[in-house]
């Protein structure tokens, strides 16, 4: 659910994943072998700060709607899908917050043959950017209502090299569009879209274990700035090696180490040049718990005001089933985000619990708390928030 103001607490590592769709009792099959996995859920939440003030904040119970239905073709090898997911979360104490999200994928993979491996995927998305974060983080009465913005993402990736092979070469292509659709008058600078591309090659040195080097360069640009303003034009370059392996099914995990450089079109602006990484793993000591963890620092473009911020990211979570049918989860997590061209440095610290009962095969009740601490050298920027609610899900 979108309905707390909160950094992200439950989070995948989509590098650990298989990537392989499996048959699961609440997926429909057609007699042409579409799969379809429509689900329904509600949730209810009472935030104790929605517009993430410092001090004492404004309370409110908030209720969520999100309907999705997945349809996807598998043959065992190749895949297409396609996903709608939608949300509308109704504030109990201000109804101008209320809002509605729309998301619509497409993804597809595809292998001629044992060396070549093609992955497409195109994704619009229709957010709602809620007050007191991004560009209203500074003060919630700035606009009357939430920003409204669109993402709209087109990404492609080819593989050569067959999986028992030495060596496989991967090559990705990415492109990112990001409108805002409300105040231009603040909102207009922040519109940007990016070119990225990448190259990874995988070197097998032992049983399931792989060197890493990924090489990449994004180029950044700014649909709109001010003329009073420098310009926020940018590229940027990483270059990291490490390895990824899979000792077991206890252990697996990744880690690449290397520089980033962030390079400004506009030379007033603050370049930046200086370590980068990316770790993360998990630990299976046993078939029903486990130990989810990463890390990682990398440059990003502030929602304001700066010309970067050095984000670095501390994630864990250990998810424990007690039984088939209902699990446990606690997560912690701590951001540092350093600001470049002005002084301002964030600490956020949080922490969250998560109970899950599958009530029948089709229907599940969620339990959850979740507490953010936001530090900052601008004492304005600070915040305390804590947030509990109840989520039911339902699939067909």
């Amino acid at each position: 659910m979108r309905v707390f103001n909160v950094k992200l607490y439950w989070f995948s590592l989509a590098l650990l994943s298989d990537g392989v769709f499996a048959y699961i009792p609440d997926t429909h099959i057609t007699d042409g072998g579409l799969f379809v996995k429509p689900s329904l859920e509600i949730g209810v939440v009472y935030d104790d700060n929605i517009y993430n003030e410092q001090g004492s904040g404004i309370s409110s119970v908030i209720m969520a709607v999100m309907p999705s239905v997945n349809f996807k073709m598998d043959d065992g090898i190749n895949y297409y899908s396609f996903d709608m997911t939608a949300e509308k979360g109704i504030y109990e104490t201000s109804g101008r917050d209320n809002y509605t999200d729309v998301e619509l994928g497409m993804n597809a993979h595809i292998e001629p043959n044992d060396t070549h491996r093609i992955d497409f995927s195109v994704k619009g998305e229709w957010l709602t950017e809620s007050r007191g974060t991004g560009k209203t983080e500074k003060d919630f009465e700035i606009t009357a209502e939430p920003i409204l913005y669109g993402i709209n993402t087109l990404a492609a990736a080819y593989e050569y090299g067959a999986q028992q092979t030495k060596g496989r070469l991967v090559f990705d292509l990415q492109y990112y569009e990001k409108e805002y659709r409300n105040f231009y008058a603040i909102t207009r600078r922040s519109n940007y879209d990016s070119l990225f591309f990448g190259s990874t090659f995988y070197y097998s040195t032992r049983a399931h274990t792989d060197t890493v080097i990924e090489v990449n360069v994004e180029k950044i640009g700014y649909e709109y700035n001010a003329p009073d303003e420098f310009n926020r034009d940018s590229e940027v370059y990483t270059a990291l090696f490490g390895m990824q392996w899979e000792a077991s099914s206890i252990l697996h995990g990744f880690m690449k180490i290397g520089v980033q450089a962030k390079e400004f079109v506009d030379g007033r602006r603050d370049d930046f040049t200086g370590f980068s990484w990316n770790i993360g793993g998990v630990w299976r000591p046993l078939t029903y718990s486990q130990l989810t963890f990463s890390t990682s620092q990398a440059t990003k473009d502030p929602d304001v005001e700066g010309d970067y911020v050095l984000e670095t990211k501390y994630q864990a979570d250990w998810r424990h089933y007690w039984a088939t049918y209902y699990y446990t989860s606690v997560g912690i997590y701590k951001y540092k985000d350093d600001y470049s061209g002005i002084s301002r440095v964030d600490d956020t610290y949080g922490y969250s619990l998560k109970f899950n009962y599958d009530l029948t095969q089709n229907f599940a009740i969620t339990v959850f708390g979740e507490w953010d601490k936001n530090q900052s050298t601008n004492t304005v920027f600070e915040y305390d928030k804590n947030v509990v609610g109840v989520s039911l899900t339902f699939t067909l």
